[in-house]
């Protein structure tokens, strides 16, 4: 069979169902099941939902996908595209030809682009791209198993919200208080960042230097630079992720409010008053899923209880699994940890709200320290330590 014969047989394909696919609070995709029963998805739809642009995709299936990738897909894997016939009523592409990818091709591309965020083969201008597929992946992975258990009882489980559930999408809330990029494609310049932050570009860079192990800048070409007008010969963009963490990380009015939409977002996941017998590890699990949480994250010689990455926020539960008890060594230990990040000390038996509350108290450079309210039976005391604090 000729190549032509096999896009006219493929273009007699109809979509007879049509329906918005929300994986991804706020990225809504169109979404097509076939006359053969294959579920499929527009090209447009593939890309947002990969996060790459539309073109990227478009080069994909015809000049194949990037070097970077191809250790990691299969090498009968072929990205030629599907073209088929809209018939679905409610759709607006009704009578149309349309191209869409199925959820094989679909699901290839995602598992290639993990794979090489694990094995750090990613160019740093397809690493925003990595970055939402692993979060996409992961959430996937846990709504499937999430709704095999609930079919087995008996229930009928909402997929698309259950994916929602566990794909919260930080950098939603800095597009929600009207942060724009100027280089395009959710990549941002320091004068996007400093304009909305409002503060100077050297404590933006104070800012980047103390966290380079945690931001890292994506060089734009010059062809990029002189798409929105600039004049540089070079110039460095910051990925919408690391533009979240540093809203959120700096000490700024914008990121207080943040903070304030963030705890105001997962305040459902759990009852203000979380009793003493919870586990506090899987408490904050459920609270800040999708703001890539770690337990015992190591930052330099030491480990700390819990970190929030896109937060910039250190976590430790006195009290509870505290490890450390030699007093001068956890002085060093506190004064390593906030010279990047905030630290928030919390008992073990103090209640969610006022976790959140004594969170929203943090800044960079000083420890908040928060107490049993029942046991102290008295209005919460913040103590504050600077840095420079003997």
């Amino acid at each position: 069979m000729t190549e032509r014969n096999e896009v006219t047989k493929r273009s007699e394909i109809k979509a007879v169902y049509y329906g918005q696919v929300e994986l991804i609070p706020g990225i809504v995709c169109d979404g097509y099941v076939l006359d053969d029963d294959t579920a499929v998805m527009s090209e447009r739809g593939t890309a947002d939902l990969l996060g790459m642009a539309n073109t990227a995709l478009q080069n994909m299936a015809t000049t194949g996908v990037p070097k970077s990738l191809r250790p990691f897909i299969d090498k009968g894997f072929s990205m030629a595209t599907t073209l088929i016939k809209v018939t679905a009523k409610n759709s607006h592409y009704k009578g149309r030809k349309i191209v869409v990818y199925d959820s094989n091709s679909i699901d290839a591309i995602l598992r290639a682009y993990v794979m090489a965020v694990g094995h750090n083969a990613l160019q740093k201008n397809q690493m925003h791209i990595g970055r939402r597929c692993v979060l996409l992946f992961s959430s996937l992975a846990k709504t499937a198993l999430d709704a095999a258990i609930k079919e087995a009882c008996g229930l009928s489980p909402n997929i698309q919200q259950t994916v929602q559930k566990n794909y919260i999408d930080a950098v939603k809330l800095i597009k929600e208080f009207g942060f724009t990029c100027t280089a395009g494609d959710d990549i941002a310049i320091k004068k996007d960042i400093t304009q909305f932050l409002e503060v100077p570009e050297s404590t933006l860079n104070s800012f980047l230097r103390k966290h380079k192990s945690d931001i890292q800048p994506i060089q734009l070409n010059v062809a990029s630079i002189r798409s929105f007008g600039g004049k540089a010969s070079r110039m460095n963009g910051y990925h919408l992720d690391d533009v979240t963490k540093i809203a959120l990380g700096m000490d700024s009015v914008i990121g207080i409010e943040l903070k304030k939409k963030v705890f105001g977002q997962i305040g459902s996941f759990a009852t203000p008053n979380t009793c003493a017998e919870v586990q506090w590890r899987e408490v904050l699990s459920k609270v800040f899923e999708g703001f890539d949480l770690h337990f015992n994250y190591p930052i330099g010689k030491y480990k700390v209880d819990f970190f929030v990455a896109k937060l910039m926020l250190v976590l430790e539960c006195n009290g509870y699994y505290h490890r450390y008890s030699d007093a001068k060594q956890e002085k060093e230990r506190e004064k390593l940890i906030i010279r990047q990040y905030s630290l928030v000390r919390f008992h073990h038996k103090i209640t969610l709200e006022t976790l959140f509350n004594g969170i929203l108290q943090a800044k960079p450079g000083t420890t908040v320290k928060l107490y049993d309210l029942k046991q102290l039976g008295q209005e919460m005391p913040f103590n504050i330590n600077p840095l420079n604090m003997a």
